[in-house]
């Protein structure tokens, strides 16, 4: 009797074939899908507030109102009847790194090995992918009209430049799992420039990390405060909802005026006030939450001065950094680079002090955020106690030594 054969089929692609799709490609589908993710997941609350809500408006505006708020989220300044907003909420920005890097390390592990050319070839692919979804996003709601009775436009071109400042980090930082991207990133790279990233990077986290704890310190002492405005407010489900979120997005502008407090001259929150360690002069605020953290309005406590030790302390963290990161060298070159980490994280400290400020509504509220002198104290501070913390630890190594020596001496 015949055998009967079945039909063959053509082997699977097994896991092990190499994989020919090119960085460049992958790193464009990546950042296309958390640009769509973003907007689908932000379109989709407003809708659900919407649901929730008193059924004003149609299903349309809020699916506009969605779009302007993901486009809000990448830095497009929003004018409302003539009054522009430009506070951007940083945790929206933050969270997209994050995701932007995550993007950046699935597409290393989707793709072929790339050339020498092919991170920064991807590393621009993919800024000019997620710049290009956010121009054409703003260009779609341009066309649908105004919302709700207001005109309300989005300064695309900021919104394009600051998705642009941040994609670009976080792809580097993701994509640096390419083979061998890391070593070819280091190579010529002088130590002295490597302990000042160090050094900078370790005074930032600490003053951050200070203000942090600070601010948290101040919400759960005024808790029923932050409560009661809250309810004050009767946004019902949906607005709760919203109001929730835009407090958890504006945390990290928070942290921020914080730092600027524990520098000295503080923030404003409106023209002609100041929150300072110093003073505290405030008029009537915006019904917003994370404002009832406020110290109360008059001259600071005596202990208050005692958080301005917070600066000097991440410079003195950041001096010890440098200086276990260099080599045994000149004392003239230990304090350079000291200084040099305390400068350069200062500066980004200053850089973020100013992103994290902006108008919130129309006259007085134009103006709030860290002032700027706050920037100029927190670089200043920063050098001299990095300058200080390296050359301390030096010595105190120079002398250990000596002393170690003798211990094992008479230890013999």
């Amino acid at each position: 009797m015949p055998v009967l054969h079945a039909p063959t089929r053509p082997p699977a692609q097994r896991a092990t074939d190499p994989v020919t799709r090119p960085l460049a490609l992958s790193t464009c589908l990546g950042v296309l899908a958390v640009a769509v993710a973003g907007l689908v997941l932000t379109v989709g609350l407003a809708v659900l507030g919407w649901l929730l809500g008193d059924g004003t408006g149609s299903s349309a505006q809020a699916v506009r109102t969605g779009a302007l708020l993901w486009l809000v989220g990448h830095g497009g300044t929003p004018t409302v009847d003539g009054t522009a907003l430009t506070l951007v909420p940083l945790g929206i920005p933050l969270v997209l790194a994050l995701l932007v890097a995550r993007a950046g390390r699935w597409a290393v592990g989707t793709s072929a090995v790339p050339g020498p050319a092919g991170v920064p070839a991807a590393v621009g692919a993919g800024t000019l992918a997620y710049a290009a979804a956010v121009a054409l996003a703003g260009w779609a709601v341009r066309l649908t009209g105004d919302a709700g009775g207001a005109a309300v436009h989005v300064d695309l071109a900021r919104g394009v430049a600051l998705t642009a400042a941040v994609a670009a980090p976080a792809l580097v930082v993701g994509l640096t799992r390419v083979p061998g991207a890391r070593s070819s990133l280091g190579v010529g790279v002088p130590v002295e420039l490597v302990a000042v990233a160090r050094g900078a990077a370790w005074g930032t986290v600490v003053l951050l990390g200070g203000a942090s704890l600070l601010l948290v310190a101040q919400l759960a002492v005024r808790a029923d405060r932050v409560l009661s405005l809250g309810r004050a407010l009767e946004p019902g489900t949906g607005g709760a909802l919203a109001l929730a979120l835009l407090c958890v997005a504006t945390l990290p502008n928070a942290v921020l005026w914080t730092a600027s407090y524990l520098a000295g001259p503080g923030f404003a929150v409106g023209t002609g006030t100041v929150v300072s360690t110093g003073a505290v002069a405030v008029g009537e605020l915006p019904a917003y939450p994370l404002l009832a953290g406020l110290p109360a309005p008059g001259s600071a406590p005596a202990w208050v001065s005692v958080l301005l030790l917070a600066p000097v302390l991440a410079g003195l963290v950041a001096g010890v950094v440098t200086a276990r990161s260099l080599t045994p060298g000149g004392w003239r070159r230990l304090a350079l680079t000291g200084a040099g980490a305390g400068a350069s994280g200062g500066l980004l400290l200053a850089g973020l002090m100013v992103a994290s400020g902006g108008a919130v509504g129309p006259s007085r509220m134009q103006d709030t955020g860290p002032l700027a002198l706050s920037g100029v104290v927190v670089v200043l501070t920063l050098m001299l106690a990095s300058c200080a913390g390296a050359l301390a630890h030096r010595a105190r190594t120079d002398i250990a030594r000596p002393l170690d020596g003798l211990r094992a001496r008479l230890h013999r």
